[in-house]
């Protein structure tokens, strides 16, 4: 048996508000709005020192559009990888014909489901709570995703539905990956075949994908999970709410990850929108790769002329790997991949502060810190900090008062001395004295 959960019931009955509670996380999007949630959006329940994962799905409803289809078809994926489903429906609707017939199609999966009569904390005059009851579902809960009411039952529940469980690792490393850029150039695409599985849903309808999807996988006895992300398209005065919603969401994404994967489209070549996206990236001092994909629909001397492109644009992209990559021929995939085990394989190195000072001192030989109020600024000691980031804390006088130019040499240095390509370095400092003194 194993240890997955699929949310599965009709839009608006609170499917994803009770996917972030269960998670504590804010992972999927809250909007009162048919089709919200798209792609199956993926998460922890940690409870009792125990951990589940569960999927969320997005809202069934009876119509015949390509996204209704779309979204059933990633919902039967989701219940044929579960053992256990959670069946939401709302109270303050009431029993509806097409909860009834969402009831039917579960049954013949032969998986073990939960009914959760969602929004108690609404009052319906047409409620009638026999209803839900006659569908002669054992386990039968209500709750209030919303107040709170009844999620330890509901836990209490789920969990003894499992007979073993992994217990939480809290040193376990986990490496968060997302995939960044303008609409359509293949991000959905790209994680199905990164995964090895079709998950997420895939369109040349710009915008299909809404919501920072996150999907756990591992690669070379590491952790990951993999961030899908909304593309980030140019400003409009027109943007509707979702769409705000959803470029604000692919920012947050961009600062919580650990790496980020630029992606481009062959066909449009390095726009200015990417160069945008690409500052917003190296704002926040992400390890970053620039994919180029739909290599495939150039000739010779296009992707010969690509190649230049890319020649003056790697000025900008501070040593940064680029590939060119073939989602539908397959190409690259594994190199991308490797990549990626390259960034974390440098994000876990350690580097004595003995070797990290000798750097800063032939640093400020080469070129001595600026001089304030007659005095020059001191620099006297660095040592890297504990974290996944690589950050180097620089201790010295009057620190505070180096211009962001001096800082950025001192990067640019530590970078070439270390040899960590695609990763960068943070310089961090501090006035204190050098804590070994």
């Amino acid at each position: 048996m194993n240890n997955k959960v699929t949310i599965v019931g009709r839009t608006n009955v609170g499917k994803s508000l009770l996917f972030n509670k269960l998670t504590r996380s804010k992972k999927s999007i809250v909007i009162n709005k048919e089709e919200t949630t798209r792609d199956i959006n993926h998460g922890y329940i940690d409870y009792n020192d125990k951990k589940i994962l569960i999927n969320d799905t997005g809202g069934i409803t009876n119509s015949k559009n390509f996204i209704n289809k779309a979204i059933k078809e990633k919902i039967n994926y989701s219940l044929s990888k579960s053992s256990l489903i959670l069946f939401i429906v709302s109270q303050e609707d009431g029993f509806t014909v097409l909860d009834k017939e969402i009831c039917e199609t579960l049954r013949k999966k032969n998986k073990n489901i939960i009914l959760v009569i969602n929004k108690t904390d609404l009052t319906s005059k047409d409620y009638n709570q026999s209803d839900f009851y006659n569908l002669g579902i054992s386990d039968t809960i209500e709750i209030s995703a919303k107040t709170n009411k009844g999620l330890n039952v509901l836990l209490d529940v789920i969990f003894s539905k499992f007979d073993q469980l992994p217990v939480i690792n809290n040193k376990e490393i986990l490496y968060r990956v997302s995939l960044i850029g303008k609409p359509n150039v293949g991000k959905s695409s790209l994680i199905n075949k990164i995964l090895n599985e079709n998950i997420m849903i895939t369109s040349d309808l710009p915008g299909t994908t809404i919501d920072s999807i996150e999907i756990p996988f591992e690669f070379k006895k590491k952790n990951y999970s993999i961030y899908d992300t909304a593309g980030i398209f140019k400003k409009s005065k027109t943007i509707t709410k979702i769409q705000k919603y959803s470029v604000n969401t692919t920012l947050e994404t961009i600062k919580r990850t650990d790496i980020c994967i630029l992606l481009l489209s062959a066909e449009e070549g390095v726009t200015k929108q990417d160069k945008i996206i690409l500052d917003k990236i190296k704002k926040y001092n992400k390890p970053y790769i620039i994919v180029i994909n739909k290599i495939d629909l150039l000739n010779k001397q296009e992707i010969n002329l690509l190649k230049k492109e890319i020649e003056y644009f790697s000025k900008i992209t501070n040593k940064a790997f680029i590939l060119l990559t073939s989602v539908i021929k397959n190409r690259n995939i594994k190199k991308l991949l490797e990549l990626i085990n390259t960034i974390t394989n440098n994000l876990q190195k350690r580097f004595k502060s003995s070797r990290l000072t000798k750097i800063l001192y032939e640093s400020t030989l080469a070129h001595p810190p600026p001089t304030i109020n007659n005095r020059r600024i001191k620099l006297k000691f660095a040592q890297q900090s504990k974290s996944k980031e690589l950050s180097i804390y620089i201790y010295g006088n009057k620190v505070d008062q180096l211009p962001l130019s001096y800082l950025k040499y001192l990067q640019n240095r530590y970078e070439e001395e270390l040899k960590l390509p695609g990763t960068p370095i943070k310089i961090s400092i501090s006035n204190e004295k050098n804590p070994f003194d």
